[in-house]
């Protein structure tokens, strides 16, 4: 007898294409930041580009937030495909979110408000925002049996 599966929820369904979509312009952002041909070759607009902000992050809060942006696009993909392993990878996001958010502090504390285009502490905010979104959501949908 072949397994019968839960109808699909909608509201799963949005919530993984928002957080897909959410990552993956900040992927292909990083990406682009990552590869100066890239730069030369097609300029993004204005308010898009992270270059900057990874020019003048320390090491520590750029591998933090490379690993957010990586590990939230892989667990909003995880999400969409309604796979279990999306709620610790969800939560990894959310970790590796924070210690940006507290560099964003340190860096607002000390005048930087703005990089580039980017206002770093709400761009470090909704970054936070989403992850914790996203895991809070996941994990109820475990909770209930969603997924």
């Amino acid at each position: 007898m072949p397994a019968t599966t839960a109808p699909r929820s909608f509201i799963m369904t949005v919530f993984g294409v928002v957080g897909f979509l959410w990552f993956a312009v900040h992927a292909a952002e990083y990406v682009y930041a990552r590869y100066d041909g890239l730069q030369s070759a097609l300029p993004l607009p204005d308010p898009l580009g992270v270059a900057a902000l990874f020019e003048a992050m320390p090491q520590w809060a750029g591998i933090a937030l490379t690993a957010a942006i990586w590990l939230g696009l892989l667990g909003a993909l995880l999400l969409i495909v309604q796979d279990r392993a999306a709620v610790i990878v969800l939560s990894f996001t959310f970790l590796a979110s924070l210690p940006v958010l507290v560099w964003a502090g340190l860096a607002f504390a000390e005048g930087m408000e703005v990089i580039g285009s980017l206002h770093i502490l709400m761009f470090a905010g909704a970054q936070v925002a989403m992850a914790l979104g996203l895991w809070l959501y996941a994990r109820t949908a475990k909770r209930y049996g969603i997924f």
